[in-house]
């Protein structure tokens, strides 16, 4: 019998598919194709480089605001056209401050007052993350999910003093 053109360019695809690079036995221990992974330490702590930076503003040294896990997390959490606000909200900033096991910032668009602020909180311990926002006559509070991150007592001052 026949196979037509079609069928059998099929039946060698078909074949050519079934090759694979998977070894068929077990990896030697110790040997491993796998990329190399973050440090057990990192893994366990992916919020070690944002608490070395306890002490210092968003723009001395590492700007955490930007760049790292901070700023990975305040990109999902607030989205394309509030986290531009938040930086600009974040123009004139606390240093990263520390209160508890909680990491957090405060921070105003400039010094005037009445300028619209933000507020940034982190629990590394429950990997969650809290962000306050004024938006023109709006306040954003939203946070990962689980249950509520605290407010450390400087923030909530803040954020009264914004409302007045």
């Amino acid at each position: 019998m026949r196979q037509s053109p079609c069928l059998s360019l099929l039946t060698a695809l078909l074949l050519a598919g079934c090759a694979s690079n998977v070894p068929l036995t077990p990896a030697a221990p110790g040997a491993s194709s796998a990329k190399p992974t973050a440090s057990p330490a990192a893994a366990a702590n992916p919020w070690a480089s944002v608490q070395a930076q306890v002490g210092r503003s968003p723009s001395q040294g590492d700007d955490f605001l930007r760049t790292g896990p901070m700023a990975a997390r305040l990109k999902g959490l607030l989205g394309p056209v509030n986290y531009p606000e938040l930086l600009q909200n974040m123009a004139v900033s606390t240093p990263l401050r520390q209160d508890g096991g909680l990491l957090y910032l405060t921070g105003r668009q400039s010094q005037q007052t009445g300028a619209p602020a933000a507020a940034v909180v982190l629990d590394p311990a429950r990997d969650a993350m809290r962000v306050w926002l004024q938006t023109g006559d709006e306040e954003w509070d939203v946070q990962d999910a689980g249950a509520p991150v605290p407010l450390p007592a400087d923030v909530r001052a803040v954020m009264d003093d914004a409302r007045r």
